[in-house]
């Protein structure tokens, strides 16, 4: 889904307040929920209903939207921007679980089943707008639509089975196929062609990085160095630019 192509532009509310769409944005809001995966298959007056019950808000890049811990009660929904969900050790070192910056996609969706603390952190890492679902409206609508279930079991589930995938590859790969493996999926995910190869457009450093694939700083900084000496990426103004796809596919498989 592009958000380019939809006509409903956020207003210019106060950074991260509460908004809730206008009736100039109505239609336009539905047609995006209509197309998203938790949203997908429902009839019209649904679909109005779950737009009636979204509060949007806006985040700045590098601000924290809910902290490990945290009251728990609403689950949320990218609309644009990428978002980071990580947990922080008892050293304060962070492990990160996943990028998103997908369209429609949700978390802090452990909420509207359970309502316990939250068991992550989010931070925005760009400029990011979502919207929020709350337990109660959330559980209502459930009730009113059966196929919000199913399409939210669809999603924890495929969110199961990633989780499942990272963990194989954290016991079983060396850093440098983690590396180039993580490479390849933020390339699929974020990645724009540019004139010498593909740029990943996502706003994270050397030490998110690390994070993603269980390493140290210092050991990621040393193999983006390898790989930009094989001629494999360029590293240019913060970005990363994959320069030979075929040669991190390669070093993917080990």
């Amino acid at each position: 889904m592009n958000t380019s192509e939809l006509s409903f532009t956020p207003p210019n509310e106060t950074n991260n307040q509460a908004n809730r769409p206008g009736r100039c944005a109505t239609q336009q809001l539905s047609n995006f929920l209509s197309e998203t995966t938790l949203f997908a298959n429902l009839d019209a007056a649904t679909i109005s209903e779950v737009a009636a019950a979204l509060v949007r808000r806006r985040y700045q890049a590098r601000e924290t939207i809910f902290y490990q811990g945290d009251p728990g009660t609403v689950l949320y929904m990218i609309y644009s921007g990428q978002v980071r969900i990580f947990v922080s050790g008892l050293d304060g070192a962070e492990t990160s679980l996943v990028l998103l910056g997908q369209p429609g996609e949700i978390f802090g969706d452990f909420a509207v089943i359970d309502g316990l603390p939250r068991s992550a952190s989010a931070v925005a890492m760009l400029d990011t707008v979502v919207f929020t679902l709350s337990r109660e409206a959330f559980q209502r609508i459930v009730l009113r639509a059966p196929q919000v279930a199913i399409n939210f079991m669809a999603t924890l589930s495929q969110r199961l089975r990633y989780s499942t995938s990272q963990l194989d590859s954290l016991a079983t790969l060396d850093i440098s196929t983690r590396l180039a493996g993580k490479l390849l999926e933020l390339a699929g995910s974020y990645g724009a062609p540019v004139q010498d190869g593909h740029r990943i457009n996502m706003s994270i450093n050397q030490s998110e990085i690390a994070s993603l694939i269980g390493a140290t700083r210092e050991s990621t900084n040393k193999l983006l160095r390898v790989f930009r000496r094989q001629g494999i990426l360029r590293l240019k103004g913060g970005q990363i630019i994959i320069l030979d796809m075929a040669a991190l596919r390669r070093a993917a498989q080990g």
